[in-house]
């Protein structure tokens, strides 16, 4: 892959899935560091419990935790150990999705001008 090639144009879907799901878990991880739920030494290694933590202090509703966990079961799992081809409609919606996500979780900490993905 070139420098500063775009992995979605260039039809790395796997790639552009995982990293969409590492967007979103890092996103959550920020806010539960943030908001006091978890210290920066805190390590959750597992996705649910990831993303049951930031239902639990209010980021989203339950139903949304189950949905991305959903999704990391279903999606992500099957095409990082090849059981299932990435699609560039997958890839495009995780990068939607995790870009929604991200955008929504800096804005409500008031704190989204330190982003740097706002450059």
């Amino acid at each position: 892959m070139e420098v500063g090639s775009n992995p979605l144009e260039q039809g790395y879907y796997t790639v552009v899935i995982e990293s969409a799901f590492v967007a979103i878990e890092r996103t959550i991880q920020f806010r539960l560091i943030h908001d006091g739920a978890m210290s920066p030494a805190e390590v959750i290694s597992s996705h649910r419990r990831l993303y049951q933590r930031g239902a639990e202090i209010g980021l989203y509703d339950g139903t949304f935790g189950d949905e991305l966990a959903e999704l990391w079961n279903r999606n992500r799992t099957k095409t990082y150990y090849r059981l299932g081809i990435a699609t560039k409609e997958q890839a495009e919606a995780m990068y939607r999705l995790a870009d929604d996500v991200h955008r929504h979780l800096i804005d409500m900490t008031h704190v989204s001008h330190e982003c740097l993905c706002r450059e």
